[in-house]
């Protein structure tokens, strides 16, 4: 992403007071050197705060104090620049009240209003970054840490302050904080550009499918639901049918009846009814309904009764695997404080004849450590047989749970067959089963008959169930998990490679070896030729850390730059890498020859980055060291000086002396 600063500037709050500017190349190593207490690390503070920092971390007193706005003017593709600029944040953590303009050829105003707020900013810098707004997490669980890739995410590639540029745990900015550490890992990958917006626009329609999916399922159970609850009416309307005098011909149900098999005998009865001029009421079509309603009123009791039996035991079971895994949590618990007691057991074996401690000829510490070995090795077998328990107990569950499933299914059939006959009873029992009854019930027969064909013909939701999963098939094969593999291996190899090639420059240890990086934890490993891997804060040294600090952070661009399109703007900061070699000093100057190589040597390694990244890296190394450390190199420029001998005084800190009268 062509994204570069032009220039930072601060507006006073006295508006009679001029504009402090610090202007910088957009191809070149840009030197701040200075004194301590000039304001070189602030640079980095007011460049996050700019760019939507949820904390001003710009120093209060003489900055803040005397500061209206904090700004960048910044370069982007096409010609086109943006100016950004922020309030100070008076008593508050941070300001939300902001300034944006964009368009070409832009001059920094000398007094500012704001025109937006924080999240406008934002907002556009995710969009100028071509960040999709679409997220990681799968669904149906919380977004948290993976949420959608945004700017900000990206800063941690932008900043090596004082605090990070060696530190042996935090290879990137603000990844010593949990929040920001988990969401740079959750996106990983779309930082390597293994998955890319396609992916994730993928991945959002594969949820938009499966939501679809999950849909038509329930209406195609809601169907199934309806049809089955028909086969209890059916059964009814059958009876009703043969106690109107209908379907002589046909004999009573039988248990293997379907309902297809209702079905077919039920379009009989509108023929019956075109064809015949009387009707005779079977006395035992009666009786047969009363001794059928009897028999379902008798099946629901029984059946209720089992339900409850089964309830009752499902809940039994409930409370034994809740009790079981929770005394399981408990001798975990206790298993993980034996753990060494293993070590132990290792260290006994060496030392037969003595303590393994104090090498005094007692057993008492043998003797101790053996009932710890002991109570270690009854706490794993009572884990492995409270594993077996919870095992069938779950079993038994599931069992049981079926078996409810089973008999509410029945219990509604039933009841939906003595609901049709009770109905049919009190209704047509008053009217004496008259021919219009009985003509009433025929229509009420065909309208239900064509109901049940239209519900079981439309066959649309499966029609649409097969097309998605099609379209879930087909986006699968695209953003197949071994094709992301394989692509975030690749990126890293070039990162690494590159890793090797700046390490090599700074004769860091271990550059020789090879050297991989670790997205899950974010740090370096370093595998020797015997197959020892050792990582980051294990090789010790400063001058290591900030070595591999500085060969990672420009790798990492360099991958960004040779790749099209890629989010992360190209500028960095570096705040004063020489620490290591002078932590309690602040000279400009050193008379040592040793000295001078290791940092001159850290000012090639940078001028070097800006020759293979050709020119497009923006670097900006705040520092104490003088001249010396770049003389010679013919990417690097010196921006400002801030020490109390410069000539002009309002150019001896970031704060001008003139703002102070």
């Amino acid at each position: 992403m062509e994204f570069r600063i032009k220039s930072i500037f601060l507006i006073p709050k006295n508006p009679e007071k001029s504009i402090r500017t610090i202007e910088f190349a957009l191809d070149k190593v840009n030197v701040i050197t200075g004194g301590s207490e000039k304001g070189k690390s602030t640079l980095i503070a007011i460049v996050d705060y700019c760019l939507g920092s949820s904390k001003c971390r710009i120093p209060t007193r003489k900055i803040r104090n005397y500061t209206e706005w904090f700004g960048l003017h910044i370069t982007l593709a096409n010609n086109q620049e943006l100016i950004i600029a922020r309030k100070e944040p008076g008593e508050l953590i941070a300001s939300g009240d902001m300034f944006m303009k964009e368009g070409t050829n832009l001059i920094v105003p000398n007094a500012i209003l704001g025109n937006c707020n924080v999240n406008e900013v934002k907002t556009r810098l995710n969009n100028l970054a071509g960040l999709s707004g679409l997220n990681f997490a799968e669904e149906g669980s919380k977004i948290g840490f993976e949420s959608h890739p945004s700017f900000r995410d990206f800063v941690s590639f932008l900043f090596q302050p004082q605090y990070i540029i060696a530190n042996q745990s935090s290879l990137f900015y603000r990844t010593d904080q949990m929040a920001q550490r988990q969401k740079l890992i959750s996106i990983f990958n779309y930082v390597l550009q293994a998955v890319d917006n396609t992916y994730l626009e993928l991945k959002e329609e594969l949820k938009q499918i499966d939501r679809d999916l999950n849909d038509l399922n329930k209406e195609i159970d809601k169907k199934t639901r309806s049809i089955n609850r028909w086969i209890g009416q059916l059964r009814g309307y059958f009876n009703q049918a043969k106690e109107f005098g209908l379907l002589k011909d046909d004999g009573y149900p039988e248990e293997n009846w379907g309902t297809l098999d209702y079905i077919n005998k039920l379009k009989k009865v509108p023929e019956e009814l075109n064809s015949l001029t009387s009707f005779q009421v079977s006395v035992d079509s009666v009786a047969i309904t009363s001794n059928r309603i009897s028999e379902l009123t008798s099946l629901e009791l029984n059946i209720a009764y089992d339900i409850q039996n089964l309830k009752h035991r499902q809940e039994l079971l409930n409370r034994l695997i809740e009790g079981n895994s929770n005394y399981r949590d408990d001798l975990l618990q206790q298993h993980g404080r034996l753990k060494t007691s293993s070590w132990f057991n290792q260290l006994l074996s060496k030392h037969e004849e003595e303590c393994p401690f104090c090498l005094s000829k007692t057993n008492n510490g043998k003797k101790y450590i053996a009932k710890l070995i002991k109570t270690n090795n009854e706490i794993i077998s009572k884990g492995t047989q409270l594993n077996d328990n919870v095992t069938v107990l779950k079993g038994e569950q599931r069992k049981v749970s079926s078996q409810i499933r089973m008999l509410l299914t029945r219990l509604n059939e039933a009841r939906q067959e003595l609901s049709v006959l009770k109905r049919s009873g009190d209704e047509d029992n008053k009217r004496l089963n008259t021919i219009n009854s009985i003509y009433r019930f025929g229509g009420m027969i065909e309208t239900e008959l064509s109901n049940y064909e239209s519900y079981t013909k439309d066959t649309s939701a499966q029609d649409e169930i097969k097309k998605l999963e099609a379209r879930k098939l087909a986006i699968n094969k695209q953003i197949n998990q071994d094709i992301i593999d394989n692509k975030v291996k690749k990126s890293k190899k070039i990162i690494t490679d590159a890793i090797s090639f700046y390490a090599e420059k700074f004769k860091a240890e271990n550059h020789a070896e090879l050297i991989q990086f670790n997205e899950k934890d974010l740090t370096l490993t370093f595998v020797s030729e015997s197959g020892r891997a050792d990582a980051l804060y294990e090789i010790g040294s400063g001058s290591n850390f900030m070595a591999y600090h500085i060969s990672t952070i420009l790798a990492f661009h360099e991958f960004f730059l040779g790749r099209t399109k890629h989010p992360a703007p190209n500028f960095v900061f570096f705040d004063q890498p020489t620490q290591v070699y002078f932590p309690e000093t602040d000279i400009e100057i050193s008379e040592k020859s040793e000295d001078v190589t290791r940092v001159r040597r850290i000012f090639e390694v940078l001028n070097e980055a800006v020759k293979r990244t050709k020119n497009q890296l923006q670097i900006i190394i705040l520092e104490h060291v003088g001249e010396y450390a770049w003389t010679g190199f013919e990417n690097i420029i010196k921006v400002k000086r801030w020490r109390d001998d410069e000539s002009d005084e309002d150019d001896r800190a970031l704060i001008p002396n003139s703002w102070f009268d």
